[in-house]
C-alpha cells in the first residue's frame, strides 16, 4: 500500500480525496497547513498532494524544504489556473498541477503515472560519472548536476528528465505525445499544456544568456528538439 501525504485545509476536499484514494488502494496521511507537513516524517510517504492555498502560506513556499526531507513527486491542488501560477509552482519544484474542481479519475490516473515514474526511475551508476554535453551546456546523469557554461543550473525533477531525454538525443525531434508518454507519464488529453509549462520554465532557466537562446527549438505542430536537426 503506498503511503501519499495530503495537505489541504478544506475538510470537505480532504475527506473525499482520502476516502477516494483509500479505495483504491492507497493510505492518506492527512494534514492541513504548511507547519504540520514540515513536521511529518516523510520516510515512508511515497506521494504529496498539496494545497497551493494553506492557512500558513502558500504550497510552493514549502516545496524546497520537502524536497531537502526527501526526493519524491509533488502533485499541486489549486484554483489558480494562470500560466504564471503554473509556471511558479513547477519553478518551485512540483511535479504536477491539477486545478480545482477536478475529476477524481483524473487525481488518481496523474497519481499512478507520477508514481510509475517514481518506481521505474533508474539507480545511480556504479561506474564514474555519466555527463551529456551539446555546446556550453553539461549534464550529470549521476550527480543530477546541469551547468551552462561554469553555471549551476536548479531544475526540477521533471525539467532534469525533459531535458536528459533531449540531451540524449541532440536534434531529434520529439511531438508533444512522445515527451508526455516518456516523461510526464501518462497518455490523457489536455496534458499539452502541462508539458509546455515545463518547457517554458525549462528554457527560461537553461537561456542564461543570448547565446543560449537556440538550446530548445519549436517544431511548429509538431513539438520539440535540442538543437539543430539531426
Amino acid at each position: 500500500m503506498k503511503n501519499i501525504l495530503l495537505v489541504e485545509d478544506e475538510k470537505g476536499i480532504a475527506r473525499m480525496i482520502a476516502v477516494q484514494l483509500n479505495l483504491v488502494g492507497f493510505h492518506v496521511i492527512t494534514v492541513s497547513d504548511l507547519a504540520g507537513a514540515l513536521a511529518t516524517d516523510l520516510s515512508d510517504i511515497e506521494l504529496i498532494i498539496l494545497d497551493w492555498m494553506l492557512p500558513d502560506g502558500c504550497g510552493p513556499e514549502i516545496i524546497p524544504r520537502l524536497r531537502q526531507k526527501k526526493e519524491l513527486p509533488i502533485l499541486m491542488l489549486t484554483a489558480r489556473s494562470e500560466l504564471v501560477d503554473k509556471l511558479t509552482g513547477f519553478e518551485a519544484g512540483a511535479d504536477d498541477y491539477l486545478t480545482k474542481p477536478f475529476d477524481m479519475m483524473e487525481l488518481i490516473a496523474r497519481i499512478k503515472a507520477l508514481l510509475r515514474r517514481q518506481s521505474t526511475a533508474p539507480a545511480p551508476s556504479a561506474e564514474s560519472d555519466r555527463v551529456l554535453r551539446f555546446e556550453t551546456l553539461t549534464l550529470n546523469t549521476d550527480t543530477r548536476r546541469v551547468c551552462v557554461g561554469d553555471q549551476t543550473v536548479n531544475l526540477t525533477p521533471t525539467e532534469f528528465k525533459i531535458l536528459k531525454l533531449l540531451m540524449e538525443h541532440t536534434g531529434k525531434v520529439f511531438s508533444r505525445d512522445e515527451l508526455i508518454h516518456s516523461v510526464l507519464g501518462y497518455d490523457y488529453e489536455g496534458y499539452g499544456r502541462t508539458l509546455d509549462s515545463h518547457i517554458a520554465r525549462l528554457r527560461n532557466k537553461i537561456n542564461c544568456d543570448d547565446s543560449t537562446g537556440h538550446y530548445i527549438k519549436t517544431v511548429f505542430g509538431v513539438g520539440y528538439r535540442l538543437g539543430d536537426e539531426a
